[in-house]
């Protein structure tokens, strides 16, 4: 019986994973160009590469240890590898919080990997849950450390601010 790649599925099922299991997941689960975007923080978010993303990734797992979402609808686009879901997400955090989240995000794969993701939520339920310092300063070390230059393989966002 061959086993099958995982995916990103693997990882936010609601079931605790290590570290270590985590990182399996990501070379196969997201594209080497692989881009997600937070545009709707006070700061944008823009995980650029396969390295970056998946350390966003590790970031929200590490948080949230058994972060689950749930589909609520899915929009076919004119693109045969994009669509656009509704989802609700989260779960209880390492601080003794939740975070719970209302997600509409713009999903594209390539070679059946993630390659864009773009997440349009309320960036006050990930402050409240995160801690609004704590998640500025892991995200710009994320930033920092591990975004690549944007692949040519994708177009920059029309809209992207500063």
């Amino acid at each position: 019986m061959t086993k099958q790649r995982p995916t990103i599925n693997d990882a936010f099922g609601g079931k605790r994973t290590t570290l270590a299991e985590q990182r399996a997941i990501w070379p196969d689960a997201l594209h080497d160009d692989a881009i997600w975007e937070g545009p709707t923080f006070e700061r944008p978010v823009y995980m650029v590469g396969r390295i970056a993303v998946g350390h966003f990734m590790e970031y929200l797992l590490e948080v949230v240890p058994e972060f689950s979402t749930q589909l609520v609808a899915a929009y076919p686009t004119d693109e045969p590898d994009t669509v656009i879901i509704e989802s609700t997400g989260g779960g209880a955090t390492i601080y003794g919080g939740k975070y719970e989240q209302r997600y509409f995000s713009k999903i594209t794969t390539r070679d059946g990997k993630a390659f864009r993701m773009r997440e349009y939520c309320n960036p006050f339920q990930t402050y409240k849950a995160f801690g609004r310092e704590r998640w500025d300063q892991r995200i710009d070390d994320i930033m920092t450390r591990h975004n690549v230059e944007w692949p040519t393989s994708q177009a920059p966002d029309p809209a992207r601010l500063p």
